[in-house]
């Protein structure tokens, strides 16, 4: 019985990066199913090692920390228990991180996962542009959703060339990992959500400073992507157009005044920031509360304050939103998230630390460094997908690490 629940547990693994953008409501299938697991792991193994090192004690804190933040927003304030809902998943992940922690899980689905969903969402890109509508790929969740993590499984994809010293199939995982990436970039481009966009400096540095080839190598490679994206912005009309747009309308917001520098897609995200940062300055401490944003908003509009502008939920932009609805209170829980759990992926990734372990944490990194720059142009976690694949993908990884830390120490 241990030994086909562990073997359960191994294929769970993969559910979340597999089906999270191929099929719909992927995300909760994966979550549910690896919950469930978990808790009979952990109720088939009592009793729990809750003996934790300094790294695995901030995690757990970061994860615990910005949901009681928000509860206690909600529940003091206007019980609006949806605002509390999504927040909750990250406490509620914990589990599987303590049941991973103590099982010695096969790392294979997981990584194939990875392949398949990247692989799946460029399907899916291509197919909704040829056969569908050219101007409004999504899959199935909403476009900037797709698009990022689209990219996000894409970059996820090629780090499995990490484990080329592990593995005696190198040139089927070469040929694997780098079609994946080219899907999932495939699915971020033809989705056209260029703030995703902006996280590739990042991922490129990451690349850089750990991936184990050679200065000649890491350059040729960087300039292939360069490449690639210069004839994907040359051949493909509707990347380049979306691309000049940016630029195009940044520029017309910054140097022009009017409702045309206004009522762009750009225009709207630096007012509806500039809105988010009154909003904060007027309650800095504990902000308008969870649910309030876009009440306020209507209020700054009516009273002048700010231009006409659509009166949304939130301001696009994850630290100012928040910074205006919980304050300084909520914004540091909110750093602390993403500060504690790079620091649990940044301190197992050593030289010393063998292939699966660093391979583990430098997907954690680009997990979180990627998330944190998703959220300065749209608010992830606002949305409940956005919120699962994080938090679950953060518990596993993390659970996976420190399981193998406690084997090679044992």
């Amino acid at each position: 019985m241990t030994k086909i629940l562990t073997i359960l547990f191994s294929l769970s693994l993969g559910l979340m990066p597999a089906l999270v953008l191929t099929i719909h409501h992927g995300d909760n299938i994966a979550a549910i199913s690896l919950f469930i697991l978990s808790l009979i792991h952990l109720i088939q193994h009592r009793p729990i090692n809750f003996s934790l090192n300094n790294k695995e004690k901030i995690l757990i804190l970061s994860l615990a920390l910005l949901p009681i933040i928000i509860a206690l927003d909600v529940l003091l304030r206007d019980l609006r228990l949806k605002y509390l809902d999504y927040y909750l998943r990250f406490i509620l992940v914990i589990p599987i991180y303590f049941a991973l922690r103590q099982t010695k899980v096969n790392l294979k689905p997981f990584i194939n996962g990875i392949l398949i969903g990247a692989l799946g969402a460029g399907v899916f890109a291509i197919y909704q542009t040829m056969f569908i509508d050219v101007h409004n790929v999504h899959g199935y969740l909403m476009k900037i959703n797709f698009g990022n993590l689209g990219l996000l499984l894409g970059v996820m994809s090629i780090t499995g060339l990490f484990l080329l010293p592990e593995v005696s199939y190198k040139k089927t995982l070469i040929l694997l990992c780098l079609l994946s990436f080219g899907f999932g970039l495939t699915a971020s481009i033809l989705s056209g959500t260029r703030g995703g966009w902006i996280a590739m400096p990042f991922f490129v540095s990451l690349f850089i400073v750990y991936f184990p080839a050679s200065k000649k190598r890491k350059l040729i490679s960087i300039g292939a992507l360069a490449i690639i994206l210069i004839i994907t912005y040359a051949s493909n009309a509707y990347f380049k157009s979306r691309t000049d747009a940016a630029y195009s309308n940044a520029g017309t917001y910054l140097y022009s005044a009017g409702s045309k520098a206004v009522n762009t897609s750009e225009g709207i995200r630096f007012e509806l920031w500039k809105a988010a940062w009154l909003i904060f300055t007027e309650q800095p401490i504990f902000g308008v509360g969870s649910g309030q944003f876009n009440d306020i908003l209507k209020e700054k509009i009516d009273a002048g304050e700010i231009p006409k502008i659509p009166v949304l939920n939130h301001a696009h932009n994850e630290p100012l939103q928040i910074l205006a609805t919980t304050g300084i209170i909520g914004f540091l829980s909110y750093i602390f998230l993403y500060a504690g759990s790079a620091y649990y992926f940044y301190c197992s990734l050593t030289p010393d630390s063998i292939y699966k372990i660093r391979y583990l944490s430098l997907l954690g990194l680009i997990l979180v460094g990627g998330f944190l720059i998703f959220g300065l142009t749209n608010y992830s976690f606002g949305h409940q997908v956005m919120v699962l694949f994080f938090a679950v993908m953060v518990a596993s990884i993390a659970g996976m690490i420190r399981n193998i830390e406690l084997n090679e120490n044992a």
